[in-house]
């Protein structure tokens, strides 16, 4: 147990001693206490104590009234201009280190930087709406006999409804999805974001009118408004100054529209996003299926009042759909407009707006706050490491009557010199590899250079990491005792502990984003590779556009005669992502017993070329009359709609179905397959072969490296049948990986920000390795003359740091394994956590810590020991 000095004794000095004196007369006093403990014991010492503080009690000693001591100021003109030639000096003199820490810092304010610019970007959208706090959406909630459901889309009568009953509600305005192909003369555009919306919509968003009256734009049900891009290729790019407002444009060949504005494209921080808005007024006298209260197909927004009490209203609004459509118990929610962008995780593919997602914005922001605590970490640990280097400077400055307080401001000082100039380096490499992060997130950002709110940020991120990275390092080195140093006695491991802590936590946090990444691409790799239930290799998609689409069949019997092609199966969707869900009645279904299903209309030919098989039955065949009858259906469900039902699939077959008011029976059973997101589980499907009904799409299947001369059959026997529509067409297996843009973009950045941290923990690593070589440069050649080869001493110098990294392995795998299996949890279909894959990290952590200690210990056991044993 350490003995320490009368405590008594300890108060009275310090309450005689002048301030400037208490430090060093006790820390001498203390030295000689442990000394007289060793030697007399601890009675005689402390005794011997009191006599010794006795003797202090003289005139030179004691305090004096305050007035009557001078006050220095340590922070004047001339001081801080010395403390910065100091700073200078250190830098130039310790080039090596100062590289180290600058390099270090620099890049861990770079991805601190340009995740934050990422992060910015993500909360932006939306908030160019005017008054876009008092913007909301309405969602529904919808109970199944499977759960609840969150729906983006809701009844078309609801926003006038409800602007009817609610003083609250100051706008509304509603927003579709739909698509067409328009044509101008000779030229034809298939818009990719073709929206109905009310008249309001316009001055509801703040979306900038270029040519047209906003007072009356889009109040006809013959009107259209296009965006600038489509406006350039329909008029050229001097658009601009041409009358083309009253131009005639036909839709589907067919509608002939007026044009009567052109408004500016969709702003890219904006979750709509849009190429041509028609009039909802066509869609509400024309299109009496989906406007009623029983189908869900438009996005509502509502502007409140900002003194309307938000809570209160959304309990009203709860349970108002019941009021309107009898029976209906389907809750309806409020969704902030700012909150559209990053939490929008609907169900059956209900929200079709431009969206991110607000778990990868947080571990974005996990990964910068790691790179920068690395590269913080890495600053304190040479700066204490060097200690040795300051302390007889800390001395002298101390004995000449230098505070404590003006050597903290001095290291600070150090500190925020050297993270100026990082900060500068950073801003610079993150300017110019602006468009490298661009390209990898999908964004267009630029570093707001002219923005007074960027630099005010840069002053304040300047301050805090000045701050954080002189703290530790401030307060150690000015803690010194002057009598100490000045004599030599300083322990030079002294801080040990505190750096090998840092440097393990360093490595774990490394390791541990290794071992994220890792995981991230196995799950990626496993969407793209597992076995979906079909074969979507040489599987592609024809669109069939205007007339084309009545004649699928003719155009379908020509294709299989190419030898080019496999097969060909006429169908109204694509096998991606699909969405055209309804209910189904079934032989033995309760009132209750309720659930959406998935559908899409096949010829004959679908199962062949999509290459799924049956789990019972048989396909469906244009040789039965039953099987194309137009007053009798024939069907085919999925394995996990016949056991939603409450069958096998063997008693599925036979059982009597409605769908969509016609009658049928079941032939056959899919093995399932799937048809969403692997993030989604295999829902209930329901095949129908209505060979008399137009079919939308093509699917064909190519022989092995016939594809484009496939395509180019396609190509040339499309525009046989269509001359005005272009030939539209994709790839099935790449519109599966496009599903999964974020997780790979995710994944590019990750590996760059994981490579990044393992930089910047070796450039410390580095650091420490040559520090420790200096320091034990004499024991090296001691050991050399002794017979030591370059293998011993390199052994010598690195295994301290390899164990290090082996503890912070232990550390991370488990922290690793908890966060891999939290975000694997966000999929239904996911791989299992491989033993593989932390040993991997593991090793490549230890191998390249070993190649940047050793380079550094390889050095060292080089140099001529005649050279290190010369006396200093």
């Amino acid at each position: 147990m350490k003995t320490q000095p009368p405590i008594l004794a300890d108060k009275l000095l310090k309450w005689f001693c002048a301030p400037h004196l208490l430090e060093d007369i006790q820390g001498d006093l203390h030295e000689e206490f442990a000394f007289q403990v060793k030697r007399l014991g601890l009675r005689e010492a402390q005794w011997f104590y009191w006599r010794e503080v006795l003797g202090f009690m003289k005139m030179r000693y004691i305090k004096r009234l305050p007035q009557k001591y001078p006050k220095t100021n340590s922070y004047n003109p001339d001081m801080l201009q010395n403390y910065f030639k100091i700073a200078v000096r250190n830098l130039l003199k310790n080039r090596t280190f100062s590289l180290i820490n600058i390099t270090g810092l620099a890049v861990g304010l770079v991805c601190c930087l340009a995740i934050g610019l990422y992060v910015w970007d993500e909360y932006q959208y939306d908030r160019a709406v005017p008054q876009f706090e008092q913007v909301y959406r309405l969602t529904e909630r919808q109970k199944q006999a499977t759960g609840l459901y969150d729906i983006a889309v809701t009844p078309g009568p609801l926003a006038p409804a409800l602007k009817n009953d609610f003083p609250e509600i100051t706008e509304t305005t509603r927003v579709g999805a739909w698509s067409g192909l328009l044509q101008y003369q000779q030229t034809a555009v298939e818009p990719e974001a073709m929206r109905v919306v009310d008249a309001s919509f316009l001055s509801f968003f703040g979306f900038k009118l270029l040519k047209g009256n906003p007072q009356t734009v889009l109040s006809a049900p013959d009107e259209i408004v296009i965006s600038e891009a489509v406006a350039e290729r329909f008029f050229g790019k001097d658009w601009r100054t041409q009358s083309v407002l009253g131009k005639t444009i036909h839709y589907n060949q067919e509608l002939p529209v007026r044009l009567t504005g052109i408004v500016e494209n969709s702003p890219a921080r904006s979750h709509l996003q849009f190429d041509v808005l028609l009039p909802f007024k066509y869609f509400e006298l024309n299109d009496k299926w989906s406007y009623n209260w029983g189908s869900n197909n438009y996005h509502t927004y509502l502007k409140i009042r900002p003194d309307a009490n938000v809570a209160a209203f959304s309990q009203k609004l709860a349970g108002q759909l019941k009021k309107y459509d009898k029976g209906n118990e389907t809750p309806l929610l409020l969704q902030p407009l700012h909150d559209i962008h990053l939490y929008s995780d609907f169900d059956f593919g209900t929200d079709w707006g431009n969206h991110g997602n607000i778990r990868y914005v947080r571990i974005f922001v996990i990964v910068g706050l790691i790179v920068l605590l690395i590269a913080l970490f890495n600053f304190i640990n040479l700066s204490t490491a060097r200690a040795t280097q300051r302390a007889r400077e800390v001395g002298v400055r101390k004995s000449v009557g230098a505070l404590r307080s003006s050597l903290i401001a001095q290291f600070w000082g150090e500190s925020l010199l050297m993270t100026s100039l990082a900060l500068g380096v950073g801003l610079l490499l993150l300017n110019l590899l602006m468009p490298f992060f661009n390209e990898l997130s999908g964004k267009v950002m630029a570093v707001p250079f002219q923005q007074p709110v960027f630099w005010i940020a840069m002053f304040g991120i300047l301050l805090l990491v000045s701050f954080l990275t002189g703290l530790y390092p401030a307060f150690y080195l000015s803690s010194f005792r002057p009598v100490s140093v000045l004599k030599g006695i300083f322990d030079k491991k002294s801080g040990a502990g505190f750096r090998k802590t840092l440097v393990v936590t360093q490595f774990v946090m490394s390791i541990v984003l290794i071992i994220g990444t890792v995981g991230l691409y196995q799950q990626l790799q496993f969407m793209q590779n597992k076995n979906l239930g079909f074969d979507k290799e040489q599987l592609l998609y024809v669109r069939l556009k205007g007339d084309v689409s009545q004649k699928a069949m003719t155009l379908k019997e020509l294709l299989t005669k190419r030898s080019s092609i496999a097969s060909v199966s006429a169908t109204t969707s694509t096998l991606v992502n699909m969405q055209n869900t309804s209910y189904i009645e079934w032989t033995g279904k309760t009132p209750k017993n309720e659930f959406l299903i998935t559908q899409m209309n096949v010829d004959a030919d679908f199962l062949k070329t999509t290459g799924m098989t049956l789990a019972a039955g048989r396909n469906f065949s244009t040789a039965i009359a039953s099987d194309t009858s137009n007053k009798y259906g024939t069907y085919l469900l999925n394995e996990t709609a016949a056991r939603r039902m409450g069958w096998t699939p063997q008693q599925a077959l036979g059982k009597k179905v409605n769908f969509w008011g016609l009658d049928g029976a079941i032939v056959g059973v899919v093995s399932d397959f799937h048809f969403r997101p692997m993030n989604v589980k295999i829902e209930p499907f329901i095949v129908r072969f209505r060979p008399k009904e137009r079919y939308f799409n093509l699917l064909v299947k190519t022989r092995p490296d016939q594809t484009q001369r496939a395509l180019a059959d396609i190509a040339r026997l499309y525009k046989k049948f269509e001359r005005n529509q272009p030939f539209s067409y994709g790839f099935v297996n790449q519109d599966l990986e496009r599903q999964y843009t974020i997780e790979q973009r995710t994944g590019q950045l990750l590996l760059s920000f994981s490579i990044l941290a393992i930089l910047i923990a070796c450039l410390g690593l580095f650091g420490l390795a040559t520090f420790t070589a200096e320091q034990r440069i004499k024991e090296i050649g001691i050991r050399k003359v002794m017979g030591a080869s370059i293998a011993n001493i390199t052994s010598l110098l690195s295994k301290d740091f390899i164990k290090l990294v082996l503890i912070a392995n232990g550390i991370a795998f488990p922290l690793a394994h908890y966060g891999l299996n939290h975000w694997l949890q966000d999929f239904e279909y996911r791989i299992g956590i491989e033993w593989w894959i932390f040993a991997v990290a593991g090793i490549s952590a230890i191998g390249i810590s070993l190649l940047t200690v050793s380079f550094q210990a390889i050095k060292a056991a080089l140099m001529n020991p005649v050279k290190s044993l010369k006396s200093e």
